[in-house]
């Protein structure tokens, strides 16, 4: 019988090994450039001004390749569970 996986652990598994290889890959790109190699999606932020209030909504996901490889081995760690 397979034991039923959570959605909410890939999400937390992929944005924490996202996350680590992003920093690794900016810690480690002044010795290998080809980590720094990146790529930014999302949408720039708005703001809404409705007089008495205002607010900014934005969003930018800026993934490198240690990120995309953290990505990966999230993904890997996730299946071993």
């Amino acid at each position: 019988m397979r034991r039923t996986r959570s959605t909410l652990l890939l999400l937390i598994l992929l944005l924490t090994g996202a996350a680590i290889g992003g920093l690794l890959g900016d810690i480690l790109g002044e010795y290998l450039p080809l980590l720094v190699v990146d790529k930014a999606f999302g949408f720039s932020p708005i703001t809404v001004d409705l007089g008495i209030l205002s607010f900014t909504l934005g969003f930018v996901f800026r993934l490198n390749l240690a990120g995309v490889v953290g990505l990966f081995l999230g993904y890997l760690l996730y299946r071993q569970l």
